[in-house]
């Protein structure tokens, strides 16, 4: 598998940054784990800009991001068990090596535990260990793996020189026999630089593999003439090196394409998208899981078809995310919203709360990615206005597709709804407590304004058979 090709007799330079669509199912066993490293100097050298832990200045050194479960098609688990919460005590004995390895370096300052409850909850409670096992198993691959070192040993230092991605990516793949994913963000300038880097590991988190899938997405950066290679330069304020697409003059001409892989969908600085996804969930699909659900404080939710969001996309599969940490969630912003949306876009998390979490999580992940287009409050108001619009039970019982705990065709409720709105939607399915898929989210398209249904430029994978149940709530 390659990560990046050579030089090509043309004029023009393609840079391509793989993004892996995030539209998950209920878990199942995995097959591989990503292993991912970041560079600290990257992470800071963005617009978002960074805060260092409480313990201080973390070393020049690339840390840890995560240890994440993944499946050979490209997907992955997330949050397989809502009931196990990070506990420190189950890692008091690595806090230490944690605290230098693994720091966090979002803002505000903090002691890296939330970092890790998120690293935890999202992708350890997926990974068949327990806590200890989990973080453990990262800090010992952390121990093999010493990226820096390797690119060193290569003559790629973060000294302001000019280093080709090819080199970076060959380094690492003669240092450990496997072929590694390059991920860059941009920084201040929209200039590209390195960002993290990804291996493979077995299902026992111990043993470098080949990866098995690559996933798909795109990068925006187009340089158009000369010798163009990736530099790393040396940074001020601690920021360490970084690399950036920088075009040289001269006479000769060729093109590089680079194809930079990000997985997560982790993406550290604001872009424009090209279409929302406006998402409804099925409540008691959400609640017949193995899982359960706690219903929210204000009592059990109408059986109703509820938000689950309005998320900015690429038209390739990627998203953005988290492109403004400047940008809170403050309900203050959306209070005379909030009587319709505790009707309309209820959280069945637990345990039981107020929603206000879920939709702090909703505006930070995807709102701040529209704030060219929509505020908060717009941002919320236009997700209701389309709710109103978009009377999801109401066109499946007219099509006599009920919540009655029966099975229907895939085909069918397609069918009832693109008849219904004109636009062909995304359907996404999980599975009950007996491992029978049922309905869970539909998805259909909205323009860039936040108001318009549009034909979806790439519909989600949804896991789902041809006959599915709709379970009743």
């Amino acid at each position: 598998m390659e990560f990046a090709s050579g030089y090509l007799g043309m004029t023009t330079t393609v840079v391509f940054l793989l993004l892996l669509p995030c539209v998950m199912s209920m878990p199942r066993e995995f097959d591989f784990f990503f292993f991912v490293q970041q560079w600290p100097g990257s992470y800071c050298d963005t617009r978002r800009g960074c805060c260092y832990p409480r313990t201080g200045k973390p070393a020049a050194d690339f840390s840890i991001h995560g240890l994440w479960p993944n499946y050979d098609d490209g997907s992955y688990p997330s949050y397989c068990n809502r009931h196990s919460h990070f506990h420190i005590s189950e890692i008091s004995d690595l806090r230490d090596e944690m605290e230098k390895e693994w720091p966090s370096l979002s803002c505000p300052s903090s002691d890296d535990t939330n970092f890790w409850s998120h690293e935890w909850e999202r992708h350890g409670t997926c990974s068949m260990l327990d806590q200890h096992q989990y973080f453990q198993a990262a800090l010992n691959l952390k121990t093999q793996l010493n990226l820096l070192h390797i690119l060193q040993s290569a003559g790629i230092h973060p000294d302001d020189g000019m280093y080709s991605l090819e080199s970076i990516r060959n380094a690492v793949e003669e240092a450990t026999g496997f072929t590694p994913g390059i991920e860059c963000n941009a920084d201040e300038s929209r200039q590209r630089q390195l960002y993290q880097i990804f291996l493979c590991v077995d299902t026992t988190a111990t043993t470098l593999i080949e990866c098995p899938v690559l996933p798909r997405g795109s990068c925006e950066a187009t340089i158009t003439y000369g010798w163009h290679r990736i530099s790393l330069e040396a940074g001020d304020r601690g920021r360490g090196w970084w690399a950036k697409m920088d075009p040289a003059s001269g006479s000769l001409k060729m093109t590089m394409v680079v194809v930079l892989l990000s997985i997560s969908c982790i993406v550290s600085t604001a872009q424009d998208f090209d279409f929302f996804y406006f998402v409804q969930q099925w409540p008691g699909a959400y609640c017949d899981t193995k899982f359960g659900c706690c219903y929210p404080k204000t009592g059990k939710p109408a059986a109703e078809f509820g938000i689950h969001g309005l998320w900015p996309n690429y038209n390739d599969g990627g998203y953005p995310s988290h492109c403004d940490n400047g940008s809170p969630f403050l309900p203050s912003e959306i209070s005379d919203l909030r009587d319709e949306m505790e009707k309309q876009w209820p959280s069945l998390s637990c345990p039981s709360n107020d929603g206000t979490s879920f939709w702090s999580h909703e505006w930070e992940k995807h709102g701040t990615c529209s704030e060219s287009v929509l505020d908060q409050h717009r941002y919320f108001q236009a997700a209701l206005n389309l709710k109103t619009q978009l009377n999801l039970l109401h066109i499946l019982t007219k099509a006599g597709i009920r919540p009655d705990g029966g099975s229907y065709s895939l085909e069918s409720i397609k069918k009832a709804i693109q008849e219904a709105t004109g636009f062909a939607p995304g359907i996404e399915c999980n599975v009950d407590e007996s491992r029978q898929p049922q309905l869970y989210q539909i998805f259909v398209c909205v323009d860039t304004k936040g108001t318009n249904f549009i034909d979806c430029p790439v519909l989600p994978k949804g896991r789902c058979s041809s006959e599915v149940e709709f379970p009743a709530f």
